[in-house]
């Protein structure tokens, strides 16, 4: 493995884990967003990363991030990787869901007709628009191995 003792933190794979999810993803969303900070935590202590792979879109129902950085005594750095609008959309549609909830959230991406992308997408922006600090990738002409060449560089691994 080549970051040995580094969580890689799932809040939707603790989602899935949550009893009923499918009728109160809200309710669950908020339940595993708790669990996600214990475990987090926990693992920030014990003197090790922590990558929260999460598409965060409010500050308001999301501060969790810098919160738990912050009660671990942990350095906390938030880089959001971009596309443009049709990248994006090719992506969320060509997406092979990896669990019941990426499922669920990819039928429901579908479905809303395009409406709930583009939702997404303003939600972000104006997010990043308050977040100064968050560091931006635009990832809409490389590969995932380059996108991830990027991160390392800029973590200060490579």
């Amino acid at each position: 493995m080549e970051h040995p003792g580094v969580l890689s933190l799932d809040v939707d794979v603790l989602v899935g884990l949550i009893g009923g999810w499918q009728s109160d993803f809200e309710s669950a969303s908020a339940m595993a967003r708790q669990l996600g900070m214990t475990m987090a935590i926990a693992h920030l202590r014990n003197g090790h990363d922590v990558v929260l792979a999460q598409l965060v879109t409010s500050y308001n129902v999301s501060p969790w991030g810098d919160e738990l950085a912050a009660r671990a005594g942990a350095e906390y750095i938030e880089i959001a990787l971009l596309a443009d609008s049709e990248e994006h959309r090719r992506r969320l549609t060509e997406k092979r869901p990896m669990h019941a909830v990426d499922a669920w959230v990819q039928v429901a991406l579908t479905h809303s007709g395009g409406e709930l992308i583009e939702k997404i997408r303003e939600d972000l922006d104006a997010y990043l628009a308050a977040r100064p600090a968050t560091i931006r990738v635009d990832t809409g002409a490389q590969t995932v191995e380059e996108t991830y060449a990027v991160i390392v560089g800029i973590l200060g691994e490579g």
